[in-house]
């Protein structure tokens, strides 16, 4: 699993990407753990009204784990 972002919710509802990609909710206060491709779009939406927009956060882009394709399976001939 990709490295999860920190963040402390600051408006009464917020809803993010969990690091295992799952959409969640949290509550004013709440700190939370933030999918790191989703971390722009929270720190857009967790602001106050009248506040400037934030300085986008350099977030590394998460890593995809590349698989090995699976052996062939061994065919059985029936006789």
């Amino acid at each position: 699993m990709s490295s999860a972002v920190e963040r402390t919710v600051r408006v009464g509802l917020m809803t993010y990407i969990a690091p295992n990609g799952a959409h969640t909710v949290a509550l004013e206060g709440a700190v939370v753990k933030v999918h790191p491709d989703h971390v722009a779009r929270f720190d857009r939406l967790n602001r106050l009204a009248g506040e400037p927009e934030p300085e986008p956060t350099p977030v590394e882009p998460a890593q995809v784990v590349k698989r090995r394709p699976g052996r062939p399976r061994k065919v059985v001939e029936e006789s």
